[in-house]
């Protein structure tokens, strides 16, 4: 993980900010990274990482496209969509 560890309640956007409450209450961890942040799944193994911006053009379609992504997780090691941005480093 890159930066600093993030809470929810640190975005600007109240849709973003609500998806992003939900999903550290399941476990996930938000950490500085890029323009805002990335949330990181709460699996034991590296898996799912999704960028969140600060900024995006549609607040409404973003934090639904974080939920989305979000909702795949676990997926299988071997699964072509486990990232977007690449396997989790700890």
């Amino acid at each position: 993980m890159v930066g600093a560890s993030l809470r929810a309640s640190d975005h600007s956007k109240k849709e973003i900010r609500k998806v992003l409450e939900k999903l550290t209450a399941a476990g996930w961890t938000i950490h500085a990274d890029g323009h805002w942040g990335k949330l990181y799944c709460p699996c034991d193994s590296q898996c799912t990482t999704i960028p969140v911006s600060s900024t995006p053009q549609n607040d409404v379609n973003h934090a639904r496209r974080i939920a989305r992504l979000a909702a795949r997780c676990p997926l299988p090691e071997d699964s072509p969509q486990r990232s977007l941005t690449g396997k989790r480093r700890d």
